[in-house]
């Protein structure tokens, strides 16, 4: 697979243009994760009672509390088909690696019971949710986190609609 990507760098300085071929660098060094791969399974999802509505108010919730990187994360995951790596988490956030995610997904958690309260959703599944490896027992790192796939369905076919 060939791709090219075209930038406009006038009117960058010359350490700015050097930090995004670092950023692109390190993406090549990256290994990727099966399950970033979008296999288009979010078009057989269940509906829960998510609406394209409470996706709008669940971004919403997540910026104005600051939660950029959660956000970010979200949306990757949505145009990947539904999945983030926990590296990918990494890099959208600069964490250092000796950061722990311990209750990186509470503010989903919260947005979504905040959206039952105060927005009639009616969906007893929390919008994102860590991945761990089955075949591990006792304490282990989340291997990434997967979205909804309800949420995946509607943002997409949103997105294609629009597209059109």
């Amino acid at each position: 697979m060939s791709d090219s990507l075209t930038l406009d760098v006038g009117g960058l300085t010359p350490e700015q243009v050097a930090e995004i071929l670092r950023f692109v660098a390190s993406l090549r060094d990256v290994e990727l994760d099966e399950r970033e791969v979008d296999d288009d399974s979010w078009r057989d999802a269940t509906p829960t009672g998510w609406t394209l509505e409470h996706v709008k108010l669940l971004r919403e919730h997540l910026e104005d509390r600051g939660k950029d990187v959660q956000l970010a994360a979200f949306d990757l995951a949505i145009k990947q088909g539904g999945f983030v790596s926990r590296a990918a988490v990494y890099r959208l956030g600069d964490y250092d690696d000796s950061r722990r995610l311990n209750n990186w997904t509470a503010p989903f958690a919260v947005a979504a019971d905040w959206l039952e309260t105060e927005h009639g959703l009616t969906s007893p599944e929390y919008p994102v949710w860590a991945v761990y490896d089955d075949e591990v027992k006792g304490y282990q790192r989340a291997l990434g986190f997967e979205v909804l796939p309800e949420i995946v369905k509607l943002v997409r076919e949103d997105q294609e609609g629009s597209s059109s």
